[in-house]
């Protein structure tokens, strides 16, 4: 998406939810749009005050507060297995670019782990690529697979290797000579799948990977209904609430007329 276009579509989104959250009692000032750095942070995101204690996940959906980095003005969300930075968000494709911080910025990411969602409402985009990365393999390579070049400093004696995810050597088990293997997800149009060992991989995975989010199952019905849900987890369990352009919150949906 160019970047005239993805300002204009955030401007609109920002003044369409300004005037909702204006409209809204529930929502004015506690749960109003804010930003963090060049990212404009909407339901059903929400960030984080000073600090992680603060929390307003009465604002959005359980799992998408976002931190504000004070070092680089970055939104960062936290995955099951690790942090990455949020450098997107389009709230009218309702998908959101993610960037591992231990790659972001080295000029050779070594990816470390793999992606893990868990239980959060997010889908992998179909403009994502997966790469297979085995680090640290012994001499019974073969030959004719070149290792990963900017990585042999890392271990001369033990190379690592880097695929699309299914085109590894047919009938080669890399598991089996490697000591670890990691896939780590890219948009396809950043890589050049041709020159992969030779670096074509390290652009990409500083653009990050795509993912899309859908309705949680309890906002389905609130959001129909003109409402937007988030959850109050001062009690022993998380209770849904889905807050009214009237006003008013329940747990349910809200009334037709305030449609």
């Amino acid at each position: 998406m160019s970047h005239p276009l993805s300002f204009l579509l955030l401007i609109l989104s920002l003044f369409f939810f300004n005037s909702i959250f204006t409209n809204s009692t529930s929502f004015s000032p506690l749960c109003a749009p804010n930003h963090c750095g060049d990212v404009g942070i909407l339901y059903p995101f929400w960030l984080y005050g000073d600090n992680t204690t603060s929390d307003k996940s009465y604002c959005g959906y359980k799992g998408f507060g976002l931190t504000c980095s004070s070092a680089d003005e970055k939104p960062i969300l936290a995955l099951p297995n690790d942090t990455y930075y949020v450098t997107e968000i389009d709230y009218i494709h309702y998908t959101l670019t993610l960037v591992d911080i231990d790659a972001a910025n080295q000029s050779c990411p070594r990816v470390r782990h793999n992606i893990t969602l868990g239980t959060l409402p997010l889908n992998f985009s179909t403009s994502d690529l997966n790469l297979s990365f085995y680090f640290n393999c012994s001499s019974l390579y073969p030959t004719s697979v070149p290792p990963i070049g900017c990585l042999e400093g890392y271990n001369t004696n033990y190379p690592s290797f880097v695929f699309v995810e299914g085109e590894e050597t047919a009938g080669f088990d890399w598991a089996n000579i490697c000591e670890e293997k990691v896939v780590a997800a890219v948009m396809e149009t950043e890589i050049d799948t041709s020159n992969l060992s030779s670096g074509g991989f390290a652009g990409a995975i500083k653009n990050g990977f795509a993912l899309d989010w859908k309705p949680l199952k309890d906002c389905g019905a609130c959001e129909s209904s003109g409402g937007y849900c988030g959850y109050n987890n001062t009690g022993e369990e998380d209770k849904f609430l889905c807050f009214c352009r009237d006003g008013s919150i329940n747990g349910e949906g809200c009334k037709a007329s305030f449609i």
